[in-house]
């Protein structure tokens, strides 16, 4: 089974990947991006894709495409920024002695690499207009991300809906 992330559906804006690579793309994504993030934009935009989580949703079942992500298309450069930021970490290994493995580097840092290129073509109009409101609205009362943005005691990520997808720790 294999994972996209797409942006639209124009002939090669798609990254696939396998599920191991799919883990491995949001665990160093998430490690990074938490490491990053000071704004509410930016919190969101990370917690959303570690949600992305499939050994938690389910393997095979987690892409996604870039123009659903809770981008504030008011500050969409500078979420756009941010993003880059957050590959350019993920590719300098940011916190990755936190991860009881080692990421295949030749699986990965090409996935990371054609992730950022979708998001530079990424403009205000592909946004979805609904996508910040539809994900808030759908949250529970004690999801984290009405509950300013916790973060795992241990790993110092930012916590989903279902917990550190390290350990699970919650609220």
């Amino acid at each position: 089974m294999a994972n996209f992330v797409t942006l639209g559906e124009n002939g090669g804006n798609h990254l696939q990947m396998s599920n191991g690579l799919t883990s491995v793309f949001i665990d160093v994504l998430t490690l990074a991006g938490s490491k990053l993030a000071r704004t509410d934009d930016e919190k969101r935009l990370i917690v959303w894709l570690a949600e992305k989580d499939q050994n938690i949703v389910g393997m095979g079942t987690v892409g996604f495409d870039i123009r659903e992500m809770p981008w504030n298309t008011g500050n969409l450069e500078d979420n756009k920024q941010f993003i880059q930021n957050v590959v350019e970490a993920a590719n300098n290994k940011s916190d990755w002695d936190k991860l009881d493995y080692q990421p295949n580097e030749e699986l990965l840092f090409p996935a990371l690499e054609k992730f950022s290129k979708m998001i530079e073509k990424l403009t205000a109009e592909d946004v979805y207009p609904n996508a910040i409101a539809d994900w808030v609205n759908a949250a529970e009362k004690d999801d984290p991300i009405l509950n300013g943005f916790p973060k795992c005691e241990k790993h110092g990520i930012l916590l989903t809906c279902f917990g550190c997808i390290f350990c699970g720790a919650n609220l």
